[in-house]
């Protein structure tokens, strides 16, 4: 049988069958780069305290997005700017808590928790926390525990991160 095409699906055909080096070097383009994402992620995922401590604030973020995926939680990202106090929304059985994300190397004060404390309200999460390499002050503290805000300090984050480590070995 004879398939008779018109003059404008052949031209298209033969158009795109140019372009073959086009669609080759796109696709060489997207493996590289999802290749390059998962280096990065598992260079990321093998980061110690010590590399934490090096991190700035968005780099720390992004860190604790893998540790709290190892960890079971489905995690989102806020918006970088306009964020309303909270860096990540995390949800595990059915619980949405809001994470405010501090990589410091003094104490973590009040304005962390309070950031937190409105972010949980403007996303309608269950829970709220804060998750610092350092530590909290007395007042930040205090205020945690008054709104109910889960503090993780430096003890509690490195603990979460062997954690993750261990359950890699197996």
């Amino acid at each position: 049988m004879n398939h008779i095409y018109d003059p404008i699906t052949t031209g298209m055909i033969r158009f795109l069958v140019a372009l073959w080096p086009l669609w080759v070097l796109s696709g060489v383009y997207v493996v590289f780069r999802i290749i390059l994402m998962v280096y990065r992620d598992r260079k990321l995922a093998r980061s110690g305290i010590a590399d934490i401590d090096r991190m700035d604030g968005f780099r720390f973020e992004h860190y604790l997005v893998g540790l709290f995926k190892r960890l079971g939680y489905t995690v989102e990202l806020t918006p970088a700017r306009g964020d309303y106090g909270a860096d990540l929304i995390i949800s595990k059985n059915g619980i949405r808590t809001a994470v405010q994300a501090k990589r410091y190397s003094g104490n973590v004060g009040v304005k962390a928790v309070q950031e937190v404390v409105t972010a949980q309200q403007m996303y309608k999460c269950s829970q709220a926390m804060v998750v610092t390499n350092s530590a909290y002050s007395q007042p930040a503290r205090r205020l945690a525990r008054a709104n109910r805000v889960e503090l993780w300090d430096r003890t509690i984050l490195i603990q979460n991160i062997l954690a993750t480590k261990v359950d890699e070995k197996t």
